[in-house]
Parts: structure tokens; C-alpha cells; sequence
């Protein structure tokens, strides 16, 4: 494989925004500041950018865990405030926060079109709902393509640049990236040591979800020398209108609540990890939780929070 190249990031940028004029560099990241890095992903054909939190802290010997996230740009400021707050915690018992790397595009390049084709894995056919906004299904299936770039490029550019333990990776994602961390477990369960599902948005074509995780359960080759932590949770409130959503037009709260329920957020999820607790034995740990009380929003947070002591944790 070509290695890609890379270009040191232009700027470092502060957990609320303002830019430093110090450039990033891996051994200065200031624990409330977020390093920015760009590389150029030849699998992808494109710039991407990695936003990067790291403790500040002497790096275990072995070096820090770590959490790739989907929606880097949108994650990693809260991802950055929870590891920073786990911290004191977490050295009563000897325990690293991890290193965050965000997986982002470029400032202007990022579009609702363009995530759903690289949140979403390819299929002959797709059985697609209606969008609420009654607009056509942009194009599809470009998720394994993305997936490579972040298992091929974008992991070697963090190992070779950052204090980093290979062998505690885990994978976050939320929603379409909640599907795409189940796919990437059920299609190449060694790229990562842990994965956390959060609302996985398992409508997308659901007999394909399902039946790529059970090949990779009836996978007699499929025997990680350690179990491959797994977590998903979603909001009891998933396939409900919100407070917000409930003042709207009629058709748009009409329209609104069928892709909700078409969705069906919770029992897919109760299903998928009903299947996993059935079949996985000793391979798979896995965490299953409905937030009570919980929407869609609001649980990505608290899987956020799942995800950075599911990394700490051995």
C-alpha cells in the first residue's frame, strides 16, 4: 500500500474555538487545547482532518488508549471535556483518559449527502424509508470505501504520530455512525479492540445489518484472543416527537413521526443486541443500554460518556 501523505496541521484550535498561533505539535497538546492535523487520504481522494485531544500527562508506557470518532468536528469538544473530567478519577486506579482523534472533513467540504454516502455500506438494493424533508436519497454505499481510509491511512498516521496503544483502539460512531461501527465489527473485527454503537441507525437496509453480524458470530475463524468490547445504547424517546418537534406544521409532525416510527431506533436495537448475547459466547463483552428519558440527541452524549470508560477501562 502507498502510505499517504501528510501535511502537519496548520493550527492548533482551543476547546471553544479560538485559534493559537503556536503550531500543533504531538508532544504539546495542552490538555484543554485541540491539535488539528490534515492528511491526504489517497483512498478517499480528499483532504481530511483529525482533531486530536490528549491528556496532559506523561504517556503510560505502552501509551495512551485511544477513540477514533465519526462526526469528528461535532464530537470532539465534548469527547475532550469527558476525558479531561475522567481523568482524576481514573488515576485512583491507575487508569489513562484516552487520546480522542476526531475524524472530520474540511472546513466547506462536509455535507449531509456526503455523509450518508460514507455512512453507509454498499448494497445491491436499498430499501429506503421517506426522508422527512420528502427529498430524494442522495447517493449510497460509499462506507467501506471510508472505512479503509480510517483503518489503512488514517490509524498509521496516528500510531506513527502520537503516544497511542495499538491494542486499545476503540471505534465511536453515532447514528449512521453507529452503523458504520457495527459494520465495521461485523466486517473486519481485528481493525479495533472495542467498538461503541450509539443509536445505531440499523433501518438502513436492517436484514443486511443483521445477517453480516451473524456470519461473523457463525465465523468459526472469528476467535479474538481477547473478548472485543462492545457497547450500544439508545434513547427510550427515539421513536416519539420531541418537545421541539411537536411545534411544527401538522404534515411536518406527521411526516416526522412515520420516520421515527418506521425507524423503530429501539427494538433494532434490543434485537440486534439480543442476537449478539445469544451467539457471541466469550468473544464479544457486550454493554447494552436504553437511556431512559433519552431522544436521539440527547443519547449521543451519553454514549459519548460510555465510550470514554469503555476506553479506560483494561
Amino acid at each position: 500500500m502507498r502510505f499517504p501523505i501528510f501535511k502537519l496541521a496548520l493550527c492548533s484550535i482551543a476547546l471553544f474555538g479560538s485559534v493559537l498561533a503556536k503550531p500543533a505539535q504531538a508532544t504539546d497538546l495542552a490538555r484543554d487545547v485541540i491539535g488539528q492535523y490534515v492528511l491526504h487520504s489517497e483512498i478517499l481522494g480528499r483532504d481530511m482532518r483529525l482533531l486530536v485531544w490528549q491528556p496532559d500527562q506523561t504517556a503510560p508506557k505502552n501509551g495512551f488508549p485511544v477513540i477514533y470518532s465519526f462526526d469528528g468536528a461535532e464530537s470532539i469538544g465534548l469527547f475532550a471535556e469527558l476525558a479531561t473530567a475522567f481523568g482524576p478519577l481514573g488515576a485512583r486506579y491507575k487508569l489513562s483518559p484516552p487520546v480522542i482523534v476526531g475524524i472530520a472533513e474540511m472546513p466547506g467540504f462536509g455535507s449531509n449527502d456526503q455523509r450518508t454516502y460514507d455512512f453507509t455500506p454498499p448494497a445491491k438494493d436499498y430499501n429506503l424509508p421517506e426522508r422527512p424533508n420528502q427529498r430524494p436519497w442522495p447517493k449510497l454505499g460509499g462506507g467501506d470505501i471510508y472505512l479503509r481510509a480510517v483503518i489503512d491511512e488514517i490509524k498509521p498516521f496516528v500510531t506513527a504520530n502520537l503516544p497511542v496503544d495499538t491494542t486499545r483502539e476503540t471505534l465511536f460512531g453515532h447514528s449512521l455512525g453507529g452503523l458504520m461501527t457495527l459494520h465495521a465489527l461485523a466486517t473486519d473485527p481485528d481493525a479495533f479492540d472495542g467498538y461503541v454503537a450509539g443509536s445505531p441507525s440499523l433501518w438502513m437496509n436492517t436484514p443486511q445489518r443483521f445477517s453480516e453480524i451473524d456470519a461473523l458470530l457463525d465465523n468459526p475463524d472469528f476467535n479474538p484472543a481477547h473478548p472485543i468490547a462492545l457497547t450500544i445504547g439508545v434513547g427510550s424517546e427515539e421513536a416519539r416527537l420531541g418537545t421541539w418537534e411537536k411545534d411544527t406544521s401538522p404534515e411536518s409532525r406527521a411526516r416526522r413521526l412515520a420516520w421515527k416510527q418506521n425507524n423503530n431506533m429501539v427494538e433494532y436495537a434490543k434485537d440486534m443486541a439480543d442476537l449478539i448475547k445469544d451467539k457471541a459466547g466469550n468473544r464479544i463483552t457486550l454493554q447494552f443500554t436504553v437511556f431512559d428519558g433519552e431522544d436521539h440527541l440527547t443519547a449521543k452524549a451519553i454514549a459519548m460518556n460510555r465510550a470514554v470508560k469503555q476506553a479506560m477501562t483494561p
